[in-house]
This record gives structure tokens, sequence and C-alpha cells, in this order.
């Protein structure tokens, strides 16, 4: 009896294994017949579409009145735009909902990046009823100039030197009229190049002229404007000794004779670089009519101005 329930064990189990064997080898003989499932039916297909509410259904996206956020919040998104207008915003360093009023979003095939920006006139009004400031009506757009919004002091200058003349006219007639190599080897860039507003030192380019001139190598304006560099020109308060620096033996002359001429600083005669005064610019007509008609040049007599005969 014992034996039979044994036998009878056994050969549930045999039967149980044999159905598992040939289940799997069904199974996998389906799966080779059939292949992977396509791909559209591995996608999930919606049986219902979402419906907006009806007063929702005339207006475009985006046009919902926006949060009032905050910069920071802005700048969670915008990070890069945040930490420019951090470094160099100036003036733009304000609420970005200031400027940015309304959702907006672009389209590449409707091309609308300028529809939706933000518009400088909206607080540049005009050159006398806003912010605007100099002849920078004239100049459009404003975007030539001041390239990025978000920094817009950092101008690239090599790009808009065509128009520096616009809101620079006195120094464009300067070079204009008075050639230099500062008009005919440089442009506006090459000097203004890092940001509007820069002014190079003069050391950039030139050397001093020599050692003694200490005081107008330190202030190369002095006595040569910038752009109208050969128009040297002096105040009449420049010491004698800038002019030494060049014109040694002529100073020298002057301070070896005690006579007014000595007390007197060169840019008072020569207010304007290798200008040879008329002595009568001071003196006046100082002889009779007869002998200013006789002897015309008063070196005759006198010797030159820098050393004046006894």
């Amino acid at each position: 009896m014992m034996i039979s329930k044994k036998v009878a064990v056994v050969a549930s189990v045999i039967g149980i294994i044999g159905l598992i064997t040939v289940y799997g080898c069904v199974r996998t003989q389906s799966k080779a017949a059939t292949g992977p499932a396509p791909a559209e039916q591995l996608v999930a297909t919606a049986e219902r579409v979402a419906t907006p509410p009806e007063e929702a259904k005339d207006r475009p996206p985006y046009e919902m009145d926006i949060k009032p956020l905050t910069t920071a919040e802005c700048g969670q998104c915008h990070f890069s735009i945040f930490e420019t207008i951090k470094k160099n915003g100036g003036r733009h360093q304000i609420e970005c909902v200031r400027c940015h009023t309304e959702y907006h979003v672009y389209n590449p095939r409707k091309q609308n990046y300028d529809a939706i920006m933000p518009k400088c006139s909206s607080c540049h009004v005009s050159a006398t009823g806003g912010p605007f400031h100099g002849d920078h009506k004239n100049v459009t757009p404003c975007l030539n100039c001041h390239a990025d919004p978000h920094k817009p002091l950092q101008m690239p200058m090599s790009e808009i030197e065509a128009s520096c003349s616009l809101c620079h006219a006195k120094e464009n007639h300067e070079i204009t009229n008075y050639p230099s190599r500062h008009t005919s080897d440089v442009t506006c860039a090459d000097c203004h190049a890092q940001k509007h507003g820069y002014i190079p030192e003069c050391s950039t380019c030139h050397e001093s002229h020599s050692p003694e001139i200490t005081l107008a190598s330190k202030d190369c304006m002095a006595c040569h404007p910038v752009h109208k560099p050969t128009q040297i020109s002096y105040g009449e308060d420049t010491e004698s000794t800038i002019c030494a620096g060049c014109h040694e033996e002529v100073y020298d002359l002057l301070q070896k004779k005690e006579t007014k001429h000595t007390l007197v600083r060169c840019a008072e005669c020569h207010p304007v670089h290798k200008e040879i005064p008329p002595c009568s610019r001071c003196h006046g007509e100082p002889h009779s009519q007869k002998m200013m008609i006789d002897t015309t040049k008063c070196g005759e007599c006198h010797g030159i101005a820098h050393d004046l005969a006894s």
C-alpha cells in the first residue's frame, strides 16, 4: 500500500514537470513567431480629449496675467541673464517684471522675436520728454549700440563705429578738420575698444618726449587735444618748465637775462604751439609812427625776444 502511494506521488510530480516544460516551449515558439510588438502598439492611446473651460477657449496661451515674480525667481530659469544684469546691468538692475510685463513665447515659425520683446521706448520715450539723452532719437534701432539690454553699457565698439559721430559730433568735427595720424591710421574702436566711455592711456601707443617732461607725460592732453593732437595749445598757467623739456636752449636764455620777459610764462606769448606772436600784441606801438615805419622789425634793435639786447 505504501509503495502504491509513493508511485502515485512520483507520477504526479513528473506530470507537473512535463506540463511546465510543454507550456514554456509553446510560449517561446509563440514569441519567436510574432516578434516584438510594433511601436504603435506600445504607445498609449487617449480615449478622451482634455477640454479647457469655456471662458478660456478664446484666450491664447501665455496671455494670462503673470504672477508678480521676484528677480530671484526669474533667475532660477534665466540664470545667465540674471548674472549678466547683476554684473553689468547698470540702471537696468531693476525687477524683471518692470520690462517683461506679460508672458511671451517665441514661435520660430512666426519669427516673432521682435514682437514679444519689450520696447526701449516704453521708458526711453524721447530726447526731451524722457530718459533719452543726446541725439539718440536719431539712432534706430537702439540695439545698434546697446546690443544687449541686460548689459546696456557694454557696447561692442567695433560694430558701431559708423554711428559714433551721431552722438560725438564735436570729436568727429575735430578729427575731420584737423587730420593727423589719429585720423589716418586709427579708428574709434582702436582706442575705445573695451567699452563705451573707456579712455586709454596715451602711453599705450606713444612714448614720452623726454625724461624732463614729467608733468606732460602724466597728462599728455594738457598739450595735445586727443582728437586734434597736432593743434597743440596751452593755458596761460602752463608752467614754462614743461616747454623747457623740448625747448631747453630757449628756456636757458630767458633765465640768464633779468628782463620782464623772464617773468612771463612761455604760454602767455605762445598759447598755440609754434606760433610766433607779433610784439605789438603786448607792446602796442611803443615808438613814434615814423620809427615804426622806418623799422618794421623790433628784433633789429632788441634782438630776439628770448635774449633781449641790453
